[in-house]
């Protein structure tokens, strides 16, 4: 059964071709206790997942918007959302990250409650900094002969630009017509049996990081099973198709950005 993100995927799959030729975004929020300007351990390490998966190379710009929630006075609010959004800039930069993309930076003050339901839990949700990335769009055209004739069992196929949310099971939108390329050609090729193989980076070997879509830590496990679900829904053969998750388990030495991959495992060879 498809879970739900790719359920929601193949219901807009005609909108998200038209999607793939804007700019590709990223967006994530962490969260603040009250008074507090900086991540707490738990947040802090959420935020180290969410770069690990930053490609810096081709971003275009980075937005920061700090909030808080209704309750303290108006400059002080304003104050320290501010400081809040500076605490992200600094971290960005002890992990890395080019600062002088960011483009924009500020502190949106305090966020009104939306009704008198559930007032702890929007206070909770309104103490937080937004992080937007903006990137360049990706050549997703090149798909040719990734499954040759002359290919061994044991043979393993890097897929190019198959992309995924930050820390998430969740195609992309420019990921969605790559993803039924390889899907034809892998009808086509009929005699190969084939495990789909996730990858993360950036982790202890023999430890998964946490999905942020189910809260499970099984990101590797749960990207292969997303395109393993796309392609028994599009009439790849079940019986011809497996999934696994690697972890950090295997890095190629080439950088992060190519430990971050999906893969295709030649299992068996039909005659």
């Amino acid at each position: 059964m498809l879970n739900k993100g790719c359920v929601l995927i193949l219901l807009c799959s005609v909108l998200l071709i038209n999607a793939a030729n804007a700019q590709k975004k990223k967006k994530s929020s962490f969260f603040f206790d009250t008074d507090i300007s900086t991540l707490d351990h738990k947040q802090k390490d959420m935020f180290s997942q969410f770069v690990s998966e930053i490609d810096s190379t081709d971003i275009i710009s980075i937005s920061i918007i700090g909030y808080c929630d209704d309750r303290g006075r108006k400059v002080y609010n304003d104050t320290l959302s501010l400081t809040r959004a500076n605490h992200l800039k600094s971290l960005l930069k002890e992990y890395g990250v080019a600062t002088a993309k960011i483009k924009l930076l500020i502190g949106n003050g305090e966020v009104n409650l939306a009704g008198k339901g559930n007032i702890s839990k929007q206070r909770t949700y309104n103490r937080r900094v937004d992080l937007l990335i903006a990137y360049d769009k990706k050549n997703v055209n090149s798909t040719s002969s990734i499954l040759p004739d002359t290919l061994k069992i044991g043979d393993k196929v890097i897929l190019e630009n198959i992309l995924f949310e930050n820390s998430r099971s969740v195609l992309l939108a420019e990921s969605i017509p790559v993803l039924d390329r390889i899907t034809n050609i892998i009808k086509e090729k009929k005699q190969y049996d084939i495990a789909i193989l996730g990858h993360i980076c950036c982790n202890p070997p023999g430890r998964d990081v946490k999905d942020l879509e189910t809260g499970e830590h099984n990101l590797s496990q749960a990207r292969a099973k997303i395109i393993y679900d796309y392609l028994i829904y599009s009439g790849v053969e079940k019986k011809r198709l497996t999934y696994k998750g690697m972890m950090a388990n295997f890095p190629l030495g080439k950088g992060e950005k190519h430990d971050r991959r999906v893969e295709l495992q030649i299992t068996g060879i039909n005659k």
